[in-house]
Parts: C-alpha cells; sequence; structure tokens
C-alpha cells in the first residue's frame, strides 16, 4: 500500500456504518463523525434518539482526535493540572475534547483522518469507536492483498483486467462471508485503488 494522504469516502461511510451498527448491537443511539485529516467534515450520521448534544460532542471528538493527532482520551490525561497539555482544552474555540470517544483514523502510519463518537458512556462511546477501527484494520488488510490493483493517475488500457486479476485473487475467500466481511474487502478495493 502506497502512503495515503485522505480517506475515500466509501471508505468512511463504512466505518460510519460500522459504529452505527455496534450502538445498535448495545442498544444506544449514537452519533457518528469522520473527519479528515485537518479535521473537516467527511461523513456523518445520527440515530434516532440520540441525545441531542451528541451531534456537536461527536464532530469535536473526531475534530479533537484529527487535529491533536490523538485519542481524545489520551489528551484528557495529558490536559489535567499539572501535566504536559494543561490548558490545551481552550483553544480552537472549545471544539477540544478531553475525553474518549475520539481517535485518529491512519493508515501506513499516516493520520488520514479521525472518527468522533458520542451518546452514550464515554466506555461505551470507545467501545463502539473501536468496533470502527477495528474495521479499518480489516479494511488495510485487504488492500495489502490487492497491491496491483492502483493504478496510477493515468489509466492504462489494460486497467480492467488488472482490477479484474487483483479481485479474482482476493474474493475467493468472501463466497460465504458475512455482511461485515464483505464490507471490509469493499473498503480494502476503496484503499487500494485510493
Amino acid at each position: 500500500m502506497r502512503p495515503r494522504f485522505a480517506l475515500p469516502d466509501l471508505v468512511a461511510e463504512i466505518l460510519v456504518s460500522t459504529a452505527r451498527a455496534a450502538a445498535t448491537r448495545i442498544g444506544v443511539p449514537m452519533a457518528v463523525a469522520v473527519v479528515d485529516a485537518e479535521g473537516g467534515a467527511q461523513w456523518f450520521a445520527r440515530q434516532d434518539g440520540t441525545l441531542p448534544i451528541s451531534t456537536d460532542l461527536a464532530m469535536n471528538k473526531a475534530y479533537t482526535a484529527a487535529v491533536i493527532r490523538m485519542p481524545t482520551d489520551e489528551l484528557g490525561r495529558l490536559a489535567q493540572p499539572g501535566a504536559p497539555l494543561y490548558g490545551v482544552g481552550n483553544g480552537h474555540n472549545g471544539r477540544i475534547v478531553l475525553f474518549g470517544g475520539g481517535f485518529p483514523l491512519c493508515l501506513d502510519g499516516r493520520v488520514v483522518g479521525a472518527i468522533g463518537v458520542s451518546g452514550g458512556s464515554v466506555a461505551q462511546d470507545m467501545a463502539v469507536a473501536h468496533a470502527a477501527l477495528h474495521r479499518l484494520g480489516e479494511m488495510a488488510d485487504w488492500a495489502k492483498r490487492m497491491p496491483g490493483l492502483w493504478l496510477g493517475e493515468n489509466l492504462p488500457p489494460q486497467a480492467l483486467a488488472t482490477v479484474v486479476e487483483a479481485l479474482r485473487r482476493a474474493l475467493p475467500e468472501l463466497e460465504n462471508a458475512s455482511a461485515g466481511d464483505a464490507a471490509a474487502a469493499i473498503g480494502g478495493v476503496a484503499l487500494a485503488l485510493s
């Protein structure tokens, strides 16, 4: 896989869908936001019954994780009185969140975005976000299985044959796959193409 600077929209959508499914499994309606590496909104969803404050919290958790480049719970520990980042929460027009639920999204060691989840307890928010992080790891693994899929800036005439061959090698494993595994494979294709 090549270094990535942006998260494909399809991948962001799959991450939000994964988090929503995890929230549904625990019976807690949540808001989920994915932002780009600079904290700009990329994808957002809010389930029916989510607390009104959760919309802004999810966006701001994602923003914080993207611009500070660390999970919001870790930042919260570093921002306590006497800690090295004490006072950081006063910046960025109040958008910095100092409790769990926001995580950077990393590919090939680079922050390509962040996810923020809000609606439950901090532990629930973090658990739901972890489901999406796990899915991103699965998609990255799929992308690594298809290194020849990236076609560069100028598509050569044999582009379709290259894509078909890469998918044929990867897809036999999907014959009996769950919906989650299929989403990971589809996201992997999006990452391999990006």
